[in-house]
């Protein structure tokens, strides 16, 4: 078994500006984490396909559901075109989705973009739908945020993420914890 893998995440934030793809290296040394960055790269929405997200959380079912289609079929396409400018397969596809509805107090969730579509479309194996099982069981629905800064940023007291909203992650009577602060991207969109 090799001591590293490689990652291809994919993201699709709060600011409607595109799909964000990072491919990276993970290493563990002994109880130690290391990543590196391999390549990243933006691919934008065009208008017609950001109105489509942007109003989603008005379709019906039927509507969303063939979004979450068309959606997960557009992170394929755009993996598969990524792939071929590279040399490194990855190991795995870390998607995130696209947040159509967030409500952690009320215990719900959603995130559009298949991962089952994902990984038929391009061979590889793909995780995602990461905030359902957080928001069950009581989390705000980030619960990579404090296990990756945990593992990779573990020198530092606080980590601040920067996304269309700000959350950071701490530790806190022996226990990692995140949750989100503020607005921060979103607001200079406008």
């Amino acid at each position: 078994m090799k001591s590293f893998q490689y990652g291809l995440g994919l993201m699709s934030g709060t600011s409607l500006d595109g799909l964000d793809m990072a491919l990276c290296q993970f290493e563990r040394k002994e109880n130690d984490y290391h990543y590196q960055i391999i390549e990243t790269f933006e691919i934008p929405y065009d208008k017609q396909f950001r109105d489509r997200l942007e109003g989603a959380f008005e379709l019906n079912g039927l509507q969303l559901m063939e979004l979450d289609h068309d959606f997960a079929t557009f992170c394929a396409e755009q993996v598969n075109h990524f792939l071929k400018n590279v040399p490194i397969k990855p190991d795995f596809i870390a998607s995130h989705g696209h947040t159509i509805f967030h409500n952690p107090q009320r215990g719900f969730t959603t995130q559009i973009g298949s991962g089952a579509v994902i990984a038929a479309q391009t061979g590889i194996t793909v995780v995602s739908d990461f905030r359902s099982l957080d928001v069950a069981l009581g989390g705000q629905g980030a619960p990579l945020v404090p296990i990756g800064d945990q593992l990779l940023f573990h020198e530092y007291d606080a980590c601040l993420n920067l996304g269309g909203i700000a959350n950071i992650s701490f530790r806190k009577e022996g226990k990692r914890i995140a949750y989100d602060i503020s607005l921060c991207n979103i607001p200079l969109n406008y």
